[in-house]
């Protein structure tokens, strides 16, 4: 069987960590699967062939598209070669973390599924779009597309509550049977220790995050780096030892350097390629502060007490299916109530009580997070 993966890539630690997540799992169900990707610049030829997954045959290289090159080829050479073509796929997993709703518009939504759906499901390609959050959808070219997608996927997972809400607003009754809440699926890929697994035991991890100077409120936006300078600041006079963790791109790296420049004595910034470290970095850390989303989802589903800011909903619902609202952190407000935040997880008493609730709620997500990867498999069964 080969199943295309989408909506995943190398961009970002989060779209990575997804993507190493979505192979586990399915290798583990199947063990003679084939992956296969699309490339593109957030897919790279060279990162998808280091995976072992092989690159669709839908690119032009050179202004040669290559289809018709390999379609002249059996089917054999071209996978020991790294490739397969599209009629060659059986089922579609599509992992976007936030892809369908009115920031990313209709041309988004129709380049990623809606376009090719109904010539997928003429082969009888299974499609199928694992926890994500969606919406708002109140633009009506996206409302069409989204149409197409309701109409035209055999399962649908929305990864928390609101987003859940946006989907069935939009979705006709014989829509829904195929719509299901289900929690973000990295909760259950295991880190990778670094070298030395106490190196971070006691310290304070910082993740930043750009799209946090890019929201529609300007003063927030200017606010942000002020934030973060504070609450190092805290952290430093009650004896921790914060360093900045860089989950994505050299924007978030070029905010940790703005920062320190505003610090008496600049923290440490640390950089680790692979996905799967960074989650085990977090893993091993007193504490954690972030502004990235898999950042958040890696310290609460290992019961790491931490705190965040974000940029839209899905961190609130995040904090809300791990029963620790108060973990979400609104800028622009006073010492004191910063004060208050870092005491949630510094404070021995209240760090204790935080571990023992965020390892039960861990445990229940990652139960859901299963039930959702059998209703997939169940689905998938159908096409043997």
């Amino acid at each position: 069987m080969i199943v295309e993966l989408r909506g995943v890539g190398f961009v970002n630690k989060g779209a990575e960590l997804m993507l190493h997540a979505m192979m586990d799992k399915v290798k583990s169900n199947y063990p003679d699967v084939v992956f296969a990707m699309e490339v593109n610049k957030a897919s790279p030829l060279k990162k998808i062939w280091s995976l072992g997954i092989k690159a669709k045959t839908n690119v032009t290289i050179k202004r040669v598209p290559l289809n018709g090159i390999f379609g002249l080829l059996p089917a054999e050479i071209r996978s020991k070669l790294g490739w397969v073509m599209e009629d060659e796929i059986q089922v579609i997993l599509d992992g976007s973390g936030f892809n369908y709703g009115d920031k990313w518009g209709a041309k988004r939504a129709g380049d990623r599924l809606a376009d090719h759906l109904p010539g997928w499901k003429e082969k009888g390609k299974k499609v199928i779009l694992l926890p994500q959050a969606f919406g708002p959808f109140t633009k009506a070219d996206l409302i069409e597309r989204m149409g197409i997608i309701l109409n035209e996927s055999d399962l649908i997972f929305a990864r928390d509550r609101i987003s859940l809400e946006f989907i069935q607003q939009i979705a006709k009754n014989h829509h829904q049977n195929k719509i299901h809440l289900a929690p973000d699926f990295t909760n259950l890929k295991a880190p990778v220790w670094p070298e030395s697994k106490n190196q971070y035991a006691n310290m304070l991890a910082i993740i930043p995050n750009q799209k946090m100077l890019e929201t529609g409120n300007n003063a927030l936006n200017q606010n942000y780096p002020e934030f973060l300078k504070h609450l190092i600041e805290l952290a430093i006079n009650r004896g921790q030892r914060p360093f900045f963790l860089i989950h994505e791109s050299k924007h978030d790296k070029a905010i940790a350097a703005m920062v320190n420049s505003q610090l008496s004595k600049p923290i440490q910034i640390v950089e680790e390629e692979d996905p799967l470290v960074v989650k085990g970095i977090i893993g091993s850390c007193f504490a954690v502060i972030t502004s990235r989303f898999h950042g958040l989802v890696s310290a609460l589903s290992q019961s790491i007490p931490c705190l965040a800011t974000g940029w839209s909903h899905k961190y609130e619902m995040l904090f809300e299916d791990y029963g620790y609202p108060e973990g979400l952190c609104q800028l622009q407000e006073e010492m004191v109530y910063y004060e208050g935040k870092l005491d949630l997880i510094v404070k021995e008493d209240l760090r204790i009580e935080l571990i023992k609730k965020l390892n039960t709620a861990s445990n229940r997500q990652k139960q859901l997070s299963n039930d959702m990867w059998q209703l997939v498999f169940n689905n998938i069964n159908e096409l043997v």
